[in-house]
């Protein structure tokens, strides 16, 4: 049996280079003005994609912040899971 492992990873820095925002700063900037709560440190980790989860929040502000659909702010990577991996201990 096997099956695809799908691994998501936020666009936002593409996103930010298309609108010119020219760093994490000036885009912790913009968000506060939205009035999102994010300390600088963990957009930085949000940015990077090291967060391990996201608040809907953030998710919702980036989508109207770069005019955007949720589905726009995301790529998505199948990779095969072969049977020996499946079961291999996480």
């Amino acid at each position: 049996m096997s099956g695809h492992k799908i691994k998501a990873e936020l666009r936002i820095r593409e996103l930010m280079v298309e609108h010119k925002i020219r760093s994490v700063s000036a885009l912790h900037r913009l968000l506060i003005a939205r009035r999102v709560t994010v300390s600088h440190s963990q957009l930085l980790r949000i940015v990077d994609n090291k967060a391990e989860h996201w608040k809907v929040e953030f998710i919702e502000a980036f989508a109207e912040l770069f005019n955007c659909s949720v589905q726009d702010l995301f790529r998505f990577e199948s990779t095969p899971v072969t049977e020996a991996a499946a079961d291999a201990p996480a």
